[in-house]
């Protein structure tokens, strides 16, 4: 594993952008940092002449541009997944973008990482942001506390260049975002093969329990070890559950 941060796996992801000169403005900036990965989950345009016109000299960032259908098919792979938000989050770390950017820099080391901007009217919804390692407020005045979408962008963007003459901490093999998905998939149903009800609104365990981990970064040792305690769990359930069918047949 390389112990220097690597631009190419740090990915900006436009969820849903709506203002073609956004996305071009995004990728000057995206340029104008050493960066070069922009990924556009369901724009609401293509190809657009104004994207290109406010690209000026970033029109190859936005030819190689990844367009994809789904978020979740954007972070899939990634190691880290950061959102920006003007939001206030509970059970999420939030942090400053100095800040976010060194973990960003130090998650590069072992993989893809994605930092994730919102819609130009509404930023990214609740689910879109429960699948974020991190949360990341950009102060601002506020008399107008919303930043534009292309300066949001831009923020992250010169943190990330400047963090690289102070980066710092040991490089870890954090697990991607699929790997914990599924994690959390394996959890649920040993539990479940346990005995363990939901309550209240359904699903409100396992939200309890995705805050919990939310609050530490999973390398994928971690998840690994989760996996091993419900392969435990569930050979206990399958033992209790022949025992009891033995008991009742005689």
């Amino acid at each position: 594993m390389s112990e220097k941060p690597d631009f190419d796996n740090i990915r900006i992801v436009l969820v849903e952008s709506k203002v073609p000169g956004n996305m071009g403005a995004a990728a000057r900036a995206i340029k104008n940092m050493g960066l070069s990965r922009l990924v556009a989950v369901n724009p609401w345009f293509r190809n657009h002449p104004q994207a290109r016109y406010m690209a000026h000299g970033s029109e190859d960032i936005l030819e190689n541009a990844e367009v994809l259908p789904t978020l979740e098919e954007a972070v899939a792979s990634s190691v880290l997944v950061v959102g920006t938000t003007q939001r206030q989050r509970h059970g999420v770390p939030v942090m400053k973008p100095g800040e976010a950017a060194l973990e960003i820099l130090d998650s590069s080391r072992s993989g893809q990482v994605s930092v994730l901007f919102g819609r130009e009217d509404r930023g990214l919804l609740n689910e879109e942001l429960a699948c974020c390692q991190i949360v990341v407020n950009i102060p601002s005045s506020r008399a107008q506390p919303s930043l534009n979408l292309s300066q949001a962008v831009m923020v992250m963007a010169y943190e990330l260049y400047t963090a690289v003459y102070m980066g710092r901490g040991a490089p870890a093999d954090y697990a991607p975002a699929e790997a914990i998905g599924s994690m959390y998939s394996h959890l649920k149903s040993s539990l479940e093969k346990l005995g363990m009800e939901q309550w209240n609104d359904g699903d409100n365990y396992m939200k309890s329990l995705r805050r919990v981990f939310s609050r530490t970064r999973l390398e994928r040792r971690d998840v690994a070890t989760i996996h091993k305690l419900c392969g435990e769990i569930d050979k206990y359930a399958y033992r209790a559950r022949a025992e009891l069918e033995k008991e009742m047949k005689s």
